[in-house]
């Protein structure tokens, strides 16, 4: 067990970040599908924010270009602070990261 009360808010946040850089493997793209690290199945992912509760509408998927539709604000009960945008699996849930080399467009 860790004590995380010594570490400084900073500290605690990289912490955070370095978690869900391992928490989170990063999507394989095959085609216009998400291959699962977990599950090994493909299919259209969900584009979601951690720390949210918002879907995004994912409009277009390849390993070079993800495009999106974002939360439009007509909501009053859910904000838009959420802190990282990452793909899941639609058969087990598993979160992915997005590719680092794909470029994310938001129409």
């Amino acid at each position: 067990m860790f004590d995380l009360s010594e570490l400084s808010p900073e500290k605690l946040v990289l912490l955070i970040a370095k978690a869900k850089q391992i928490l989170y493997p990063e999507a394989v793209i095959v085609g216009d599908e998400m291959e699962c690290s977990q599950c090994h199945q493909r299919g259209v992912p969900s584009l979601v924010e951690d720390g949210m509760t918002v879907t995004h509408d994912l409009d277009a998927l390849s390993a070079e270009r993800i495009a999106a539709r974002g939360w439009d604000g007509s909501s009053s009960a859910v904000s838009e602070e959420g802190e990282w945008l990452v793909l899941e699996c639609p058969h087990c849930f598993q979160w992915h990261r997005i590719p680092e080399n794909a470029e994310l467009e938001w129409l």
